[in-house]
């Protein structure tokens, strides 16, 4: 439940940065990649750390995609124009390619600096692939989408909280003018 709503005050933080006018929420927010990369890039890993890491920032941009996708469709469904649609989208793409690129730059840093080959990450995916068709998993009580979750430490639930909360809102502000008559 905490998290659910750590969750939530982060989506409702990532809401208010792209609805204020003044742009130094959005640069804290980009700003915060970089201080990723500061804090992980000196220090010594090996193979398994570096899944761990991967591991967490397939977690983090699939948070950050659902997020962006929540709070475009909120501000969507409370009745927005065409240019303020396209200035959203726009800022989405600003916040998710700094992402990448922070992700991106913290991962060669990492990867030199530990001398790990970058063919490292194409056994990572050999091995969430096998988590995901049940490979190695023979005579184990679990479903495979289950096996990877596991793995890569995915909190689905919090997430589906999140998810149902702001889509209700959304609904809620679509139909104002007309609700449906079911309700």
């Amino acid at each position: 439940m905490a998290h659910s709503f750590l969750l939530f005050g982060h989506l409702a933080t990532l809401n208010v940065a792209m609805n204020s006018n003044d742009q130094a929420l959005i640069s804290l927010l980009i700003g915060g990649n970089f201080a990723e990369i500061k804090s992980t890039v000196f220090k010594k890993y090996n193979k398994a750390t570096l899944f761990k890491i991967t591991a967490s920032d397939i977690c983090e941009r699939f948070k950050l995609a659902l997020f962006l996708a929540l709070v475009l469709a909120l501000n969507v469904s409370q009745g927005m124009d065409q240019k303020t649609v396209m200035n959203y989208v726009n800022m989405c793409g600003i916040v998710w390619c700094a992402e990448w690129l922070s992700d991106w730059v913290k991962h060669a840093f990492i990867t030199k600096f530990n001398y790990i080959s970058s063919g490292i990450y194409p056994e990572y995916a050999l091995l969430l692939a096998g988590d995901v068709t049940g490979f190695g998993h023979e005579g184990v009580n679990l479903d495979y989408s289950h096996a990877v979750v596991k793995r890569i430490g995915f909190a689905q639930l919090p997430l589906v909280c999140v998810l149902s909360r702001y889509l209700k809102e959304a609904y809620k502000y679509a139909t104002y003018n007309n609700p449906p008559s079911a309700w």
